[in-house]
């Protein structure tokens, strides 16, 4: 029972967590954070920073439970 939980854990991150969706993420995210002197391209790559960041804590978190 507990590696089909572990295995449905993976797929579950992995369906939310994949590159489609970081960046449609990144994208909201960018059109709603607005920066004053920093370019929409730096804080795209600042958000893309941060979703990785989080995804791998996610990812991690996810599959030590």
């Amino acid at each position: 029972m507990q590696k089909l939980v572990a295995v449905i854990k993976k797929i579950a991150v992995e369906m939310i967590l994949n590159e489609e969706m970081k960046d449609k993420i990144v994208a909201k995210l960018n059109s709603k954070i607005n920066i004053p002197m920093v370019s929409e391209e730096r804080e795209a790559e600042f958000i893309e920073g941060i979703y990785e960041s989080m995804q791998e804590a996610i990812s991690e978190a996810v599959t030590e439970a």
